[in-house]
């Protein structure tokens, strides 16, 4: 496989792509998207639910449960 050609082909065909969520899924693809990055602040609120579950993991709710609130 020659390598550069390949990337030529690839270079090509984004230049003439026009579809945003085609380029979206390959800048997340290259991992060239940093604008999706969890916030700082939304990861604290995160670590704290995965710790405060990792303290008492029966202090849960299953799926029903949670329906049948929702539906009242």
């Amino acid at each position: 496989m020659n390598i550069e050609a390949e990337k030529r082909k690839i270079i090509d065909g984004l230049m003439e792509e026009h579809d945003e969520w085609v380029l979206k899924a390959i800048k997340k693809l290259l991992d060239l998207d940093y604008a999706d990055e969890i916030p700082e602040a939304h990861k604290n609120i995160l670590n704290d639910r995965i710790a405060a579950y990792n303290a008492n993991p029966s202090d849960t709710l299953d799926w029903e449960t949670i329906k049948k609130d929702l539906s009242k």
